[in-house]
């Protein structure tokens, strides 16, 4: 839908995006107890093209939430301007109240790149838009009337799906006016309840919108998915991205008291169709849904074609015979990006296996303080790390201390993983039980 011309007011500094996770008439009575401002900081901008989002603190004292409302409160406020002057954006709905009152509420503003020129989203309290230049003009449109609180890129990583991200990156300056980045083209948006409400195409700036997209929200064991529950963390992101296809995988978990599988759901955004394929986790030897890759998928399923359907209609199936790859550890079994190094399913003599690894070529020490039963304390340098076995999940995991860069466990981790693969090791892994991998 397209948005009234912006209006020739320019836009007020607006609070950070802690009020944007707050219901309307909260954040009303939020607004109305704020006494007038006390100070702010010096203004500075952050520039692309012919936009500026112009970023400056306030303090303030009021009713804000959590706070103590007899102390002022540092907030962030900024305006967005296309060559000096602001730009206003004004919702779309017809909720009265709202037009009134959020409508130059800005929370979010970011840079985003259409065919190689700066292009701004922008979240406000009364919903999405994107700022563009047109003929030497701000054109402005509303993508949807709720701020949007995550996205994920399609195909920035080698045409490939990139991290699940957040929009609220706090009320520092440096996290107003962020580069979202230049190599994605297809930007997945979501709102404050996570779920998807639509894909935006950056070359022509046009939103697509997904009735299976909308439908990802958690049911437990969802019998509209094959009972597959969707999974809202950032473990359920896009994993594949098949651009001639129009179609993107993503991993639902189903659970049945102990036992758990998993599918693939394969959406193709053409026909908003989908598609589910289940999978068996010791076959596929998957031990972390970050693993899923298109090479992971090309070699254990095929498309199979229908001569009476167009291509893109065609059904991803299990192959029916495929020699397993060897079982590897994995950097990417923490649901909450932690940087581990996870072996599993492993017998406990992978324990003294590893061990012997990192002493012989990482110069590894143990430290006696650190370590315990199931646990061995020891130090690489100056960083310390400890290896952990769980016999339940017959999973183990090389953790380094909190703060540690996760360079030197990605060095361990790939070179570890050749050592297994091609040697005697792999008959240190068993079989992964019903409740599958440990996460």
């Amino acid at each position: 839908m397209r948005a009234k011309k912006p209006l020739p007011v320019p836009l007020d500094f607006a609070p950070a995006r802690a009020s944007a996770h707050r219901p309307l008439r909260q954040r009303m009575v939020a607004a109305l107890g704020l006494c007038v401002s006390l100070m702010h900081a010096h203004g500075a901008g952050v520039k692309a093209g012919p936009f500026e989002i112009e970023f400056r603190h306030e303090r303030r004292m009021g009713s804000l939430p959590n706070a103590d409302p007899f102390k002022s409160h540092r907030i962030a406020r900024y305006k967005v301007l296309h060559d000096g002057r602001a730009v206003a954006f004004n919702p779309g709905g017809i909720d009265p109240m709202k037009r009134k009152l959020w409508a130059d509420d800005l929370l979010e503003a970011h840079f985003v790149y259409s065919q190689g020129r700066p292009v701004v989203l922008v979240c406000t309290e009364t919903g999405t838009y994107v700022l563009s230049d047109r003929d030497g003009k701000p054109w402005v449109k509303q993508l949807n009337d709720h701020p949007a609180t995550r996205f994920q890129f399609l195909d920035s990583v080698a045409g490939q799906p990139g991290d699940l991200q957040a929009f609220n990156a706090g009320p520092e300056e440096a996290a107003m006016g962020r580069d979202l980045g230049r190599n994605g083209t297809l930007m997945s948006l979501h709102d404050e309840q996570n779920i998807n409400f639509g894909v935006l195409d950056l070359t022509t700036l046009q939103l697509r919108v997904s009735s299976v997209l909308k439908r990802h929200v958690f049911v437990h064991n969802d019998p509209d998915f094959g009972g597959y529950s969707f999974d809202a963390s950032a473990q359920g992101q896009v994993r594949v991205w098949w651009k001639d296809r129009h179609q993107l995988a993503l991993v639902r978990p189903r659970y049945v008291g102990d036992t758990a599988t998993y599918a693939l759901e394969i959406v193709n955004l053409d026909d908003d169709s989908f598609q589910i394929v289940p999978f068996d986790l010791n076959r596929t030897r998957l031990i972390a849904l970050g693993d899923v890759s298109p090479a992971w998928i090309e070699h254990y399923f095929q498309w199979r074609t229908d001569a009476s359907r167009p291509a893109t209609a065609a059904q991803l199936v299990p192959k029916q015979t495929v020699t397993p790859l060897p079982w590897q550890g994995s950097t990417k079994a923490d649901p909450y990006g932690q940087a581990g190094f996870n072996l599993q399913p492993v017998l406990p003599e992978m324990r003294t296996v590893l061990l012997q690894f990192l002493q012989d070529k990482f110069g590894a020490t143990l430290d006696a303080a650190k370590s315990l039963p199931s646990t061995t304390g020891l130090k690489i340098g100056q960083q310390a790390f400890t290896i952990e076995y769980d016999e339940s999940s017959k999973s183990l995991t090389l953790k380094p201390e909190f703060g540690t860069p996760g360079t030197t466990t990605a060095q361990i981790a790939e070179q570890f993983n050749r050592v297994i693969v091609e040697s005697r090791y792999q008959a240190l892994f068993t079989a992964l039980g019903p409740g599958g991998f440990s996460r």
